[in-house]
């Protein structure tokens, strides 16, 4: 079968698949605290498409004058995105890389150059507020995604990165988890490289230095051994990071990281400075026992630890849900909550679809050899 250059929408069964190879693509809409809920068949040939995770969005094409923006809307070069209070956008790209628009954000698709399934490059203008996006790594090594502002620019190949721009005064704060990240000024000039965990703050006539990140000073880790694929729903029932396949990752979490572990194992971080609950879901890629380890940390240190074990069958899924116990005096602001226990249940038999609204591209149903 000849796979469309289009971004696909399918609802998947909670019934063990047989074989990932068969998987065409996940659109996952979770209904309610207690409840999973499925989303029929859509299909986007947009060179974007735009899924509204929580809130009111509103969409401006180029142009235009923004409006109530429709889920599974396809996004042009020129258009924008704008998300309130408590709202969240997610922009899924032809090449699998996606933009999640943090709440009170305005960006704009400056630039999505997909030419082809080697190469793309993306620019996103953020005219106010913050973003988090996942980029793919492609053969050709021109690829790019770029996070501009009227102060900066910070570029990456691949990788896990963010951006706010404070409209006040021009500051721009840049951030990378995975991928070498070119942080430029408006001429082109280069002002500093950051490495996996660093951030840097830009303001106009000032030298920037990379620093420390972490998105929250609370992070929960889950490692997974190598036979199963981990999936954190967050506690906002709205986002989630992990594995949906052996290879292909989402991560619509600003901060968090996916990737692998010793012995391949794999690796699921999220900022957690809330009690949750966090929902874990595994989906087994090979009969046999299945571990997995939790670990709570602060400012990087390990707080609390737990491991879950038992079994788990190829195509099955298992989940249980984690809660954390906050410092008392902290808990009120998450970015610096200060986690001082946690705890999940017995891992469980999970009916229904995953969690979360995931959008895989084309190339992505290619890479797991979908027919």
């Amino acid at each position: 079968m000849n796979t469309p250059r289009s971004s696909c929408r399918y609802a998947l069964s909670g019934r063990p698949l047989p074989s990932l190879l068969g998987l065409l693509a996940l659109v996952l809409v979770f209904g309610g605290q207690n409840a999973w809920a499925q989303q029929g068949p859509r299909t986007s040939t947009a060179t974007a498409t735009l899924s509204i995770l929580s809130g009111s969005v509103q969409h401006a094409p180029a142009g235009g004058q923004p409006q109530a923006a429709k889920d599974g809307m396809s996004l042009a070069v020129g258009d924008r995105v704008l998300t309130g209070a408590k709202s969240t956008a997610l922009v899924t790209f032809l090449d699998g890389s996606t933009l999640t628009v943090l709440p009170d954000s305005d960006v704009m698709v400056k630039k999505a150059d997909m030419g082809s399934q080697k190469r793309s490059n993306v620019s996103i203008q953020i005219n106010v507020g913050m973003v988090w996006a996942r980029v793919v790594r492609l053969l050709d090594p021109s690829s790019s995604f770029s996070l501009e502002s009227n102060t900066a620019t910070a570029t990456v190949h691949d990788g896990l990165i963010g951006g706010h721009y404070f409209t006040e005064d021009g500051k721009f704060v840049c951030w990378t988890r995975a991928g070498g990240l070119t942080v430029a000024d408006p001429q082109g000039r280069t002002l500093v490289v950051l490495m996996p965990g660093e951030k840097a703050e830009m303001k106009a006539g000032q030298t920037p230095a990379p620093q420390v990140f972490f998105a929250n000073q609370s992070a929960l880790r889950v490692a997974v051994s190598s036979n199963a694929l981990p999936l954190v729903l967050m506690a906002d029932k709205a986002r989630v990071a992990g594995f949906v396949a052996p290879g292909v990752e989402v991560n619509q979490v600003f901060g968090s990281f996916t990737g692998a572990g010793a012995a391949g194992a794999r690796i699921v971080e999220v900022p957690a400075g809330v009690p949750g609950p966090f929902t874990l879901v595994l989906e087994g890629t090979q009969e046999g026992p299945v571990t997995v380890n939790l670990t709570g940390l602060f400012k990087g240190a390990p707080v609390y630890q737990q491991e879950l074990s038992g079994t788990i069958k190829k195509g099955e899924r298992l989940s249980t849900q984690i809660t954390q116990q906050l410092d008392p005096a902290t808990a009120g602001e998450p970015k610096t909550a200060k986690v001082q226990g946690g705890k999940a249940g017995p891992l469980q038999p999970l009916e229904g679809p995953l969690p979360g609204t995931i959008l895989l591209s084309p190339q992505e149903l290619q890479a797991i050899g979908s027919p």
